[in-house]
């Protein structure tokens, strides 16, 4: 009867045990999700900011430069030096610095060769601010964020238009994009705009 007390005793307290071990796994686990969600938008949200808080002065001088370079009698006629050149490697470093800490390494090389600056190398005096970003976590597909958030055009005139932006990022990482994308219509979005105030 005893053997038989102890042994039923041994297998609650067993049981309690591996409870509170798989509680404290779930609740690390949960603790463990949020911290890789409030990474993954910090992620996400840094790159709206810096991609729509423009146009980027130094982009555009560090851009105006390479190009000046690319042209030159230095380099016009060899590429591979140009791709070595000071100028060259001050705007990818530039690019580097402002954007991979988001990015996984492929998803920085996409986003730097599509989008990056995309809205900043306009040559004419403007200004933009993003506001009301939201970004939710898909509910089907933990590592996919649904975007959207506004940016604010100010025209040389001191005329604004508000754009409103859809987008989606993917976060393979903690904290780390994969792929972002955003659109805000194409004949009457912001980079139309743009494009139209430049050729006035």
């Amino acid at each position: 009867m005893k053997k038989t007390v102890a042994l039923m005793f041994l297998i609650f307290a067993s049981l309690l045990i591996a409870g509170c071990s798989a509680n404290g796994t779930s609740e690390g686990s949960g603790a463990e999700a949020k911290e890789s969600v409030d990474k993954n938008e910090q992620a996400i949200r840094a790159v709206i900011e810096k991609e729509f808080n423009g146009p980027d002065e130094k982009y555009n001088e560090l851009w105006d430069a390479m190009e000046e370079a690319q042209v030159s009698e230095k380099y016009v006629d060899d590429h591979e030096a140009f791709l070595e050149s000071a100028e060259y490697q001050d705007l990818m470093n530039y690019m580097e610095e402002t954007y991979a800490s988001y990015f996984t390494e492929n998803g920085y090389e996409t986003f730097k060769n599509t989008s990056a600056f995309m809205y900043s190398g306009f040559d004419h005096d403007y200004n933009l601010t993003p506001s009301a970003i939201e970004i939710v976590q898909n509910e089907s597909e933990a590592t996919l964020y649904d975007l959207t958030f506004q940016v604010e055009y100010t025209d040389e005139d001191g005329e604004s238009s508000q754009f409103n932006f859809e987008g989606e990022a993917i976060t393979p990482e903690k904290g780390k994009i994969g792929k972002i994308e955003y659109l805000d219509g194409f004949e009457d979005g912001l980079r139309q705009a743009l494009v139209n105030d430049e050729e006035k």
